[in-house]
């Protein structure tokens, strides 16, 4: 691979940085070994660190027990009438003979807090699940350890638990039914694009205007090039993440043809999360000009401090897209999430994209089909799915690793407050990114 000859050492369109620091990356393996490099290229805060331990540990007595209950000869889903005291007895029985008599205590409590969780959760949110009901569901099928086509949405227990998350940290107040599970925030965003740029949707179309804030996610300025979408920024100083100028006048400049309003919050490249009084103008112009938000708060999580979202500002025209990836350390699963308010769902169908869902019956339909390889014609809906492990491993997380979690942000903090400290600069809190204009 060559880099092109100009003052920055290479083209930011002809050579894909991504590509470069795959290449470069070979260099340093090939120089000092695997073990010396520290890779910050990849966005992969598993680098050093790695998904908690209960969780893993929780995860891997779900497959002992799904052995157990699911084998040729006998299917769970099936062949078991069980009530849930003689399930119960078939788990402990499973714990004690596999493992030794202090741990196989410890995974029983932790089953029971899990279901007991789980129950309160579905209770919350109107499935109302007994416990035996939420042990069906988890090994139906072999459902956690991946034997089956999942549900194309999420499963309703795994949404639940994601929707809970975003109460708790947010009070967004939604339920599993405006959850739906993706492969990443990537594969979110670019579902988005698919739908908005088809053209039997019609939304956005060559020439139409993009409102985002700068700088911003690489792959973004990406997407608006290759769709002939032009991008109007919201300059942000990185060293501080305040706005650059006054933005009552930088939106009253805004272009007559925006559609859409991308926000990237907490930010990437820069680290900082956008403040209220600037999602609240965000939501208020959105409001006035009628157009889409989607927000990208897949760094959510790193912010203890952050307790609003877009959605609190612009309930009916906002697609939230997040993910547990980073902050579980666990950017293998592919564990990601659209959280979309029912409001929402029936505004930007009915009013934003004019009712052209295609042959979706909702917003949410047309979000699976557009999920799958191709179109958004849902010609391989059944493939939409996450997968069962990185599901069940990815709640046994958020559930069980709130101890590992907690020193991973101590971890990063110290990160970069050093950072900070070595270079002299003045830290403002970011965290995670840090972007340096030299």
């Amino acid at each position: 691979m060559k880099l092109r000859d100009n003052k920055w050492g290479f083209d930011l369109k002809l050579d894909n940085p991504f590509r470069i620091f795959r290449v470069l990356r070979d260099i340093a393996v090939k120089k000092v070994g695997e073990e010396n490099v520290v890779d910050l290229s990849r966005g992969d805060p598993g680098y050093g660190f790695c998904p908690s331990v209960k969780g893993r540990e929780f995860y891997a007595f779900l497959l002992e027990i799904d052995i157990v209950f699911n084998y040729p000869g006998e299917h769970f889903v099936s062949d078991n009438r069980d009530d849930f005291e003689t399930l119960w007895e078939k788990i402990q029985k499973v714990a004690r003979e596999n493992y030794s008599e202090k741990k196989a205590e410890r995974l029983l409590k932790d089953f029971y807090f899990f279901l007991t969780r789980i129950e309160k959760y579905t209770g919350e949110q109107g499935l109302n699940w007994d416990k035996k009901k939420i042990v069906f569901e988890m090994f139906k099928y072999s459902t956690c350890a991946g034997g089956c086509y999942m549900n194309p949405p999420g499963e309703e227990l795994v949404r639940a638990v994601v929707a809970d998350h975003y109460n708790k940290k947010l009070g967004m107040g939604v339920d599993y039914s405006e959850v739906q599970l993706m492969q990443g925030v990537s594969h979110g965003i670019g579902t988005i694009f698919k739908v908005l740029c088809d053209e039997n949707i019609g939304y956005l179309k060559p020439g139409d205007s993009v409102l985002i804030s700068s700088p911003v996610y690489a792959p973004y300025n990406t997407i608006m090039e290759n769709r002939g979408l032009n991008v109007v920024s919201i300059p942000i100083d990185p060293a501080t993440g305040q706005v650059m100028g006054d933005l009552d006048e930088i939106l009253a400049n805004v272009p007559d043809n925006v559609k859409l309003i991308c926000l990237i919050d907490p930010n990437n490249p820069s680290g900082f999360m956008n403040s209220e009084d600037f999602l609240k103008k965000i939501g208020d112009f959105a409001e006035e000009k009628d157009l889409l938000i989607v927000s990208d708060e897949v760094y959510s999580d790193f912010f203890f401090e952050r307790k609003k979202s877009i959605m609190e500002f612009a309930r009916k025209r906002s697609i939230v897209i997040g993910g547990r990836s980073k902050i579980e350390r666990s950017t293998g699963l592919r564990f990601g999430e659209y959280v979309i308010a029912k409001e929402a769902q029936k505004y930007i169908a009915e009013e934003l994209l004019g009712g052209k869902l295609d042959i979706a019956q909702d917003l949410m339909q047309l979000l699976t089909f557009a999920k799958a390889p191709g179109g958004i014609h849902g010609e391989f809906q059944h493939v939409t799915f996450v997968t069962g492990p990185s599901q069940y491993m990815g709640i046994a997380h958020m559930i069980f690793g709130d101890e590992d979690r907690d020193e991973y942000l101590k971890r990063i903090r110290c990160n970069m407050e050093s950072f900070y400290e070595i270079l002299g600069m003045e830290y403002h809190k970011n965290l995670y990114y840090t972007c340096l204009i030299c």
